[in-house]
């Protein structure tokens, strides 16, 4: 059985090629792995060295936007099943133990979707953004408990991906759910597994934060009259569901809180110019 880690990468290469290093010198000799590390960034190449004991393959996909990427990965892909990581995140010491274990004991399961945590840059003094994002940003046991997953940390049969076309390379934001939805439809198995982690950054400034709101608005328009309406509504009412997992959240303190609830009222204005945009002004979705 081998296993296709497919990695979308549009600039930064330097948590990517330290992950791809340690995770061959703990799993030195293991070949039933292979790192496709698919490089979208359309003003440049990026330059990468693959390791001695796995393959890397670095390929070009020249359609802006990471699902597009992950699609031409999988083309790629020799493997029997695809996981799909972010660049930025950081595999567990025990992901790909993990990973071929539960698909070895597993084999009904179609997506197999894992654990991602979010850390802050100084682990014992989070900023107000990281906060921010991490109460709000990943929330995979959540997402899991509706048979979804987030492209930082889910696997697919390729047989199943096949089926089922890839994502929907259309949009920036939300393929995965959406290609989620439709593998429950066609009645594939999904399945979570806490045990396999991954450990994803939270965004730590403004940019950040306001280039994911973005991608967010940009996601929801575009598909269907029906859900077009549905996202302007979620876009336009006040963030009260927002606001009040900020206020339960726990392991925060009020003062924390407070600076992320400041930050949320924020982010929602910069949806709402952002849904005028694109909508009115005919603006370009964010990538």
């Amino acid at each position: 059985m081998l296993l296709s880690i497919i990695v979308p990468v549009y600039n930064d290469l330097e948590n990517l090629e330290k992950c791809i290093g340690s995770m061959v010198g703990r799993n030195h000799g293991d070949t039933s792995f292979e790192f496709i590390i698919v490089d979208n960034d359309p003003g440049a190449s990026i330059g990468m060295s693959p390791g001695s004991d796995c393959l890397v393959k670095v390929v070009k996909c020249e359609k802006e936007g990471a699902y597009a990427a992950r699609n031409k990965g999988a083309q790629e892909a020799r493997g029997e099943y695809l996981a799909f990581v972010d660049a930025d995140c950081i595999f567990d010491d025990n992901w790909l133990v993990n990973a071929k274990n539960i698909i070895g004991e597993n084999p009904d399961i179609d997506l197999v979707a894992g654990d991602v945590v979010l850390f802050a840059e100084c682990h014992m003094k989070p900023n107000a953004f990281e906060i921010y994002d991490m109460i709000l940003g990943i929330n995979q046991r959540a997402y899991a408990k509706k048979g979804k997953s987030v492209t930082a940390n889910l696997i697919i049969k390729k047989s199943v991906f096949a089926d089922l076309r890839g994502f929907n390379d259309s949009r920036f934001s939300g393929s995965d759910h959406e290609f989620c939805e439709r593998a429950d439809k066609q009645g594939f198995r999904f399945g979570f597994f806490p045990c396999l982690i991954v450990y994803h950054p939270a965004r730590n400034c403004m940019p950040l934060i306001a280039n994911k709101a973005k991608r967010r608005v940009g996601g929801r328009i575009g598909v269907t009259k029906l859900k077009d309406a549905k996202a302007i509504l979620i876009t336009l009412l006040p963030p009260v569901v927002r606001f009040y997992k900020i206020l339960f959240s726990k392991g925060f303190s009020w003062h924390d809180k407070k600076k992320a609830i400041r930050i949320l009222f924020v982010v929602n204005k910069i949806q709402v110019v952002e849904l005028y945009k694109i909508l009115l002004l005919n603006k370009k979705k964010v990538r």
